[in-house]
């Protein structure tokens, strides 16, 4: 949780600018045009007649699962980034104010 009306690290702003950013790029992940070939609908409309056929098919929810797992890997980077950020700006809030360097 931010604490409000403190201190802040110079390093907490810098974090959250990048798991924002993170996040932005898990979103476009999974608005990219390529998800829509995701819908079972959309693949079981294609008939599997060929051994090919059925390898694109294969091929194409791998392809699928890994840009899912990488948007779900943005976001665990990202809440990694938010979360030491906190602590940043915690212990900027905890450290007496003596002029020293964070």
């Amino acid at each position: 949780m931010p604490i409000q009306n403190a201190a802040h690290h110079p390093y907490a702003s810098v974090l959250r600018q990048r798991a924002g950013r993170l996040q932005e790029l898990a979103r476009a992940i999974e608005h990219a045009l390529v998800m829509a070939l995701d819908d079972e609908h959309a693949l079981g409309a294609i008939p599997i007649n060929s051994r090919r056929a059925r390898l694109c098919e294969a091929m194409l929810a791998r392809n699928l699962h890994q840009l899912h797992q990488a948007a779900d890997e943005l976001r665990e980077t990202a809440f990694r980034f938010l979360a030491r950020a906190d602590e940043f700006d915690r212990a900027a809030h905890v450290r007496p104010a003596s002029g020293e360097a964070a």
